[in-house]
């Protein structure tokens, strides 16, 4: 019975210790700064972020459905956006500043329009196999240890949230 009870205490001391742990990691993440917002007669902007601690965001106002309403630039970097006949890419990010995204055009559905490449960092996903792992990411390599193409990484997914607005 003695052996059971320091069990429970041990791994209760586990638990307190990991959430301990988690509430230092989400105190670490805060944000601290200024956000502000679009108040406008634009649909395609009206209530997306304008700036983050200075640094402005600008949004696409289209007549093409695969742009409009889409971050245009963050401070200096310009996003632009393909206008593609082929569904797998249009309306997709292009490039980021000057590093060029790239997608699968394939035959095989657990790849095709995801992203084949962004700058130097490449996508492999797996197509065959199970249907657990069809599709999902098998390897991403920065072929040259590429920073630039790192950060064009880290922004295009931060794009991703902004458009989904």
């Amino acid at each position: 019975m003695k052996n059971i009870l320091i069990r429970i205490a041990a791994f209760r001391n586990l638990g307190l210790m990991l959430l301990l742990l988690i509430s230092f990691h989400a105190n670490a993440q805060r944000f601290h700064g200024k956000i502000e917002y679009y108040s406008s007669i634009f649909p395609s902007e009206n209530g997306k972020i304008k700036s983050i601690n200075e640094t402005q965001i600008t949004y696409y106002n289209s007549v093409f459905k695969s742009e409009d309403g889409k971050v245009k630039s963050i401070g200096d970097m310009g996003i632009q956006y393909y206008n593609s006949v082929f569904p797998s890419e249009d309306g997709k990010i292009k490039s980021i500043g000057n590093i060029q995204v790239y997608y699968y055009n394939s035959v095989f559905p657990g790849e095709d329009g995801k992203i084949k490449s962004i700058g130097a960092i490449k996508f492999k996903y797996n197509v065959i196999g199970s249907s657990n792992s069809n599709g999902k990411i098998e390897l991403i390599d920065n072929v040259n240890n590429d920073s630039e193409s790192e950060d064009a990484l880290n922004t295009y997914y931060f794009v991703e949230r902004l458009n989904a607005q």
